[in-house]
């Protein structure tokens, strides 16, 4: 199942980079209608109308009860690409590919066993105390890709309503760091569009429906997205994603972080581009490891939209 879903991805990987290389400068009348502002305000709505490039780079440090873990740091590179269909009724239908690259990631080695956090936050009370943490090999890596497809749109008062599904593919290289599961579940986004921006959040459950069945997955996620516009292509924003995991141990079952940023939205030639820079500070995180600071730049060029021509 694991070559098959590779080749999934590696596929959807090589549509992906096509589609980009062939219309990222092609423009689209979608987004020459828009103001940098406006542009900036649809890249910060799921019901977007408008197709983009996300690239997220991650740096995280933890802390943890565990040796050495207040040493530990990671480096994520998330590749997004947004698709929306826009129906005659003025809904949309909205699908998402993430691509995720990990690289220093934080494995816990105890005699023969390399243990990932999420089987610590599992297992916290049954760890072995005497381990380290492998900085040697850094366990660079695919992660695990996800998509969702969703549903809705911005109602003539502004009310933001989108449901959906979201799926996430077991295409880990690294099989001591993956949870190595097929996931399934539902989303919901829930929001409200004003005249200096926009407010809500993302929620979304996932359980392993296949895979490996030696531990379970139910993760639940909470998704804020804020945005406060500042006036030529310029906005403060806070991004935090609430996530609780049903099969942590005590006290090491919730992830809560809080913090912002700022962005600007500008153009190159005709292709519109968001750059933005994020802080978070955990001030709930798994206590035998779990992240403690968070931050994020990501660059997102606006596309002509290929489902929409």
């Amino acid at each position: 199942m694991r070559n098959i879903s590779n080749k999934v991805i590696k596929f959807g990987m090589l549509v992906l980079i096509s589609l980009s290389s062939s219309i990222l400068f092609a423009g689209s009348d979608d987004q020459e209608e828009l103001t940098l502002d406006e542009i900036a305000l649809e890249l910060s709505n799921p019901v977007s109308k408008l197709a983009a490039l996300k690239n997220d780079f991650e740096y995280r440090i933890y802390q943890g009860s565990l040796a050495d873990a207040s040493d530990e740091s990671a480096f994520i590179y998330n590749f997004q690409a947004s698709f929306p269909i826009l129906l005659q009724n003025g809904k949309t239908v909205q699908m998402r590919f993430n691509v995720p690259i990990n690289g220093l990631q934080p494995i816990y080695e105890a005699g023969p066993l390399e243990i990932s956090p999420f089987l610590i936050r599992q297992n916290a009370s049954r760890i072995p105390t005497g381990g380290t943490f492998d900085n040697r090999h850094g366990h660079s890596h695919l992660g695990d890709a996800s998509f969702d497809v969703a549903y809705g749109g911005v109602s003539d008062s502004g009310f933001i309503t989108m449901y959906g599904v979201a799926v996430v593919l077991p295409t880990s290289q690294d099989l001591s760091e993956s949870i190595d599961q097929y996931q399934l579940g539902p989303e919901i986004a829930l929001g409200k569009l004003t005249d200096w921006g926009i407010y809500g959040a993302w929620f979304k459950h996932l359980t392993g429906v296949a895979g490996e069945s030696a531990w379970d997955t139910n993760m639940t996620s909470l998704e804020i997205f804020f945005a406060y516009g500042l006036g030529n292509g310029w906005q403060v924003f806070s991004n935090p994603v609430i996530q609780y995991d049903w099969e942590g141990d005590t006290d090491n079952q919730l992830f809560f972080p809080i913090g912002g940023g700022v962005s600007k939205t500008t153009s190159i030639g005709r292709v519109p581009l968001k750059l933005a820079f994020e802080v978070q500070k955990y001030i709930a995180s798994p206590d035998s490891i779990g992240p403690d600071w968070l931050f994020t730049f990501s660059v997102t060029p606006v596309l002509g939209n290929p489902l929409q021509q």
